[in-house]
C-alpha cells in the first residue's frame, strides 16, 4: 500500500478494501518504508476449511519525485529544523556502520 511520506511522518489513518468490506488501518507517526500491518483474521480461509489467515499490508512510503520551489523551501527549512546537514546533492552523515559500531563497543 503506497502512502505519501507526510502521512507516514505525520501518520494517518487509511482505509483498506479487504474480503470483510473496509477495514480502517491506523498509520502511526514515523512510520518508515517496508513496514508491515497485520490485520489478523482477515486473510484467505485456510485450507482445511477452518479459520482465516492474516492479512499483511505493506507499506511502501512514497517520497516525491519533483518538488515546487515551495514545497523544496519548506523540506529544506525542515531539514534545518531537524539539524540535517547537507549540501546540494550531498549529505553529511555521521559514520558508516563501522563507525557506529566502534562508537557502540570502544576500541578493543
Amino acid at each position: 500500500l503506497n502512502i505519501p511520506m507526510t502521512a507516514a511522518a505525520l501518520g494517518t489513518e487509511l482505509s483498506l478494501e479487504t474480503f470483510d468490506g473496509l477495514q480502517e488501518i491506523d498509520v502511526k507517526a514515523g512510520t518508515q518504508s517496508g513496514e508491515i500491518i497485520t490485520l489478523r483474521g482477515l486473510g484467505v480461509t485456510h485450507l482445511r476449511g477452518y479459520g482465516r489467515g492474516d492479512l499483511m499490508v505493506h507499506l511502501q512510503v512514497e517520497t516525491p519525485a519533483k518538488l515546487d520551489a515551495a514545497q523544496e523551501d519548506l523540506l529544506r527549512q525542515l531539514a534545518k529544523l531537524r539539524g540535517e546537514q547537507f549540501t546540494e546533492g550531498k549529505l553529511a552523515v555521521s559514520g558508516g556502520v563501522f563507525a557506529k559500531l566502534r562508537d557502540r563497543f570502544g576500541n578493543l
